[in-house]
């Protein structure tokens, strides 16, 4: 009787599970192609208004918001792990049009996203600073002639979303 009282007590002592990686793009396959576009749209549109702090429309977020929330319910996600999934889901599909529209500025998305993965890891599982993120850009340019506040700005915003596929899913995966 006692070991099975001390084993009730060690079972409400452990913390509750972390959220299964494997389950995060459950968000994005809850989002109809319509809201997809639009977020796509958005990104075209904030990476290309230099400046500008980036938006999107609000039926996006109520949409993510609300497919997160049907996978925290499928999958038994805690709020962390819901609020995780948003934030990544937004950055994820939106990436693709960030690596086309820095192709078009003469910019290549796998030598920036090596330069990206040279951080060490806990640098990379967390928001990036802006003096990292100003130094992120400055080792990234190396020609003179793109050494621009207009480059600066567009490869700020790449490395957001680099930054924030990376740190959203290890947050999630440890909510």
């Amino acid at each position: 009787m006692r070991i099975i009282a001390i084993a009730a007590l060690l079972t409400f002592a452990m913390p509750a599970h972390a959220a299964d990686l494997a389950t995060i793009d459950c968000v994005a396959g809850k989002l109809a192609p319509a809201v997809t576009a639009k977020l796509h749209a958005d990104v075209s549109r904030n990476m290309v208004e230099s400046g500008k702090r980036p938006s999107y429309d609000p039926a996006v977020g109520g949409s993510i918001a609300s497919a997160a929330a049907a996978c925290g319910l499928e999958h038994d996600w805690s709020e962390a792990a819901i609020k995780a999934a948003r934030v990544y889901t937004l950055a994820k599909l939106g990436l693709p049009i960030a690596e086309r529209v820095i192709a078009e500025r003469g910019f290549e998305a796998a030598t920036l996203e090596d330069r990206f993965q040279t951080l060490p890891e806990e640098t990379r599982n967390r928001p990036l600073t802006a003096a990292e993120n100003q130094e992120l850009i400055k080792g990234s340019v190396t020609d003179e002639a793109k050494q621009t506040r207009e480059n600066a700005e567009l490869l700020a915003e790449y490395f957001a979303f680099l930054s924030t596929i990376q740190y959203a899913s290890f947050d999630f995966s440890q909510a």
